[in-house]
């Protein structure tokens, strides 16, 4: 009887977390002096409690921001990521930023 009220509490933990982890995060391609530069930014686990922004271009210099937290600066064909803890309830910003 305790075996199976243990699986089932693992069983309603795993498919709470997978639920709550689900959620896409949102992965665009914007323009920046008419050229495609890739930004993937969003929330991800554990429980969805941290904010990220991922930029990628191949012609300029540019930089991720998630909330408060800047990746700083990169050279054309590497991967600014920034991420900041939030918090389940906190709100998630992102942005990118391109230069040259």
């Amino acid at each position: 009887m305790r075996i199976r009220k243990f699986k089932n509490i693992i069983v309603t933990i795993t498919l709470f977390l997978g639920i709550i982890c689900s959620i896409p995060a949102l992965a665009d391609t914007i323009y920046y002096k008419g050229y495609a530069v890739y930004w993937n930014y969003g929330r991800f686990c554990p429980l969805r409690d941290w904010s990220f922004s991922e930029v990628q271009s191949s012609n300029f210099d540019h930089t991720a921001t998630a909330n408060s937290v800047s990746s700083g600066w990169q050279p054309p064909c590497v991967v600014a990521y920034a991420k900041c803890h939030i918090g389940v309830l906190g709100h998630a910003t992102a942005a990118w930023n391109c230069r040259g």
